[in-house]
């Protein structure tokens, strides 16, 4: 029987640990290998990205319509484009006179409650004759319409107060002044709409209207006219009180938040981010979309603005709405415009991990043509649950079993490790529009109204006060639901303006919050 020496022994069990060392270092090396080459891939991704977005073609790179009219090319653009009956050229109609007809033009005429001026053009007398001199008579004429412009009237009005007393040096009553909204500041209710539809609704920046008045020989600083804003926003609270009554009153309501940049907040820096929240009623009859300044975006600030609702609130996977899960009254429904962004994200960048994407598109595409079916032939909610029940169920289940089967392939930070992961941690919100034929299957309708924010915050990049930030949020809301509801943002809030200073109770406020609801309300 053979004895294995001591030293043998130890030079074999030195033997193991270095074997089991070097096996250690290199699954070591290994794991490293495969995180960098994991993130390698991201800043592949990162740079095709960026790199489309910047230099890609148009069709790669997202541009609202709105974002259009602000490119310095937009003449030259447009005056490429076919000529359009309704827009270009002259309108000509031809007149009966006498038995002798033509056919009027097919071109849309110019606004009917237009003041006209008429100017007649004849032939001199030398040509009213043939050439064989026998005299022309009128047999029907030619109307052409011109479109005329000129500045805008503007004129002082001014208030004459009659004193009243016993002698000419003892006055006793003075005629009192008209009811303002800023009774002592020199702007009328026309003005004043003027002022804030150019800023919320044009995206004209104070400065510029202040130079545009410098032009036309009128002195009016934007510090006056920020004030003024300021007041008329305070003026208004009690209306936009009472849409938010009617907005949380809706058994569907949805919610977004884009970022604003307020320069002086107590406590913070300038170049610190705040944000607006914005509430819309998608299905409500007469729309309502309000807009709210925080300078925070978490769940407290959500809860604040939500919690009273009942029904259906639908947002996207930020975690500042997981509450609502909980909450009593509430079903919270998701987005699939950000489900789908993430497939379109991962799509646009590295090769790696492209066809699951394409594959995660082609999915949502099914989806989204069963609702553009649903939005053709007109279908009721009832209609258009039960052809989402036919059609799109069948698609959740299978892209649910196909997102499962992949998720474990793809590493998580990549673009589609990312998509995946947000589909499947918020499937049960995002199929929740299924629930209901009066839900929509993404968050759109908000989102376009707060791109109307994002577009005028391009022009004016910031506020400079929190009552400013507050002002724009609760001036915004008024312009943006005026115009949802077809209702000219213009007239509604001078209409206001008139109004609002003799207003004293729920009532009178509640007539003047529908002047934003319903164009007949105004007539």
């Amino acid at each position: 029987m053979s004895t294995q020496s001591p030293s043998l022994f130890i030079e074999n069990s030195a033997l193991k640990v270095e074997v089991e060392g070097l096996r250690f270092l290199v699954k070591n090396h290994q794991e490293r290998e495969k995180r960098f080459e994991a993130e390698l891939e991201w800043f592949k991704e990162q740079l095709t990205k960026l790199t489309r977005e910047r230099f890609g073609p148009r069709k790669e790179r997202w541009e609202s319509e709105e974002q259009g009219i602000l490119l310095f090319n937009e003449a030259e653009v447009e005056a490429l484009k076919p000529e359009s009956a309704d827009s270009e050229g002259e309108n000509e109609e031809e007149v009966e006179v006498s038995g002798f007809k033509r056919k009027r033009g097919k071109r849309r005429p110019l606004p009917e409650n237009l003041p006209r001026e008429v100017v007649v053009l004849e032939l001199p007398e030398n040509e009213k004759i043939t050439e064989d001199g026998q005299p022309l008579k009128v047999i029907g004429k030619v109307v052409t319409e011109k479109f005329f412009f000129e500045p805008a009237q503007m004129k002082v009005i001014e208030y004459h107060r009659y004193r009243y007393g016993v002698d000419s040096g003892d006055p006793i009553k003075t005629a009192p002044m008209v009811p303002s909204i800023i009774p002592k500041g020199i702007v009328t209710p026309s003005l004043l709409a003027h002022i804030v539809i150019q800023k919320y609704a044009d995206g004209l920046p104070l400065y510029r209207q202040e130079e545009i008045w410098e032009r036309q020989g009128v002195h009016l600083t934007r510090g006056s006219m920020a004030r003024w804003i300021i007041q008329a926003a305070q003026a208004c609270l009690p209306i936009w009180n009472i849409l938010e009554e009617w907005l949380l009153d809706s058994s569907y309501v949805s919610c977004d938040e884009t970022h604003i940049q307020v320069l002086k907040e107590e406590g913070r820096k300038a170049e610190t981010q705040s944000w607006m929240w914005a509430r819309a009623t998608p299905n409500r009859r007469q729309p309502i979309v309000l807009f709210d300044y925080d300078p925070h975006r978490s769940a407290e600030v959500a809860k604040k603005l939500l919690q009273t609702c009942r029904g259906y609130l639908q947002a996207d996977g930020y975690g500042a709405y997981n509450w609502a899960e909980k909450a009593e009254g509430i079903v919270r429904i998701g987005c699939n415009m950000h489900g789908r962004r993430g497939f379109s994200d991962a799509n646009k960048g590295a090769q790696a991990g492209r066809g699951l994407a394409a594959q995660g598109l082609k999915y949502y595409k099914l989806l989204y043509d069963i609702e553009e079916k649903a939005k053709k032939k007109g279908l009721s909610p009832p209609e258009r649950k039960a052809l989402r029940d036919a059609e799109a169920v069948p698609i959740w289940d299978e892209m649910k079993s196909w997102a499962d089967g992949q998720i474990c392939k793809v590493p998580k930070k990549s673009y589609i490790g990312k998509g995946l992961n947000y589909f499947l941690e918020e499937y049960q919100f995002l199929r929740g529009y299924l629930l209901d034929g009066n839900l929509e299957i993404d968050n759109g309708y908000v989102e376009r109204s707060i791109r109307k924010f994002g577009i005028g915050r391009n022009n004016w990049m910031f506020s400079d006060t929190p009552e400013g930030a507050d002002a724009s949020a609760l001036l915004y809301s008024l312009v943006v639901t005026a115009k949802l509801n077809g209702v000219n943002p213009y007239q509604a809030l001078r209409t206001i303006f008139e109004r609002i200073p003799t207003a004293t109770t729920v009532e009178d406020y509640e007539v003047l919050a529908k002047f934003l609801l319903s164009p007949d309300t105004l007539l």
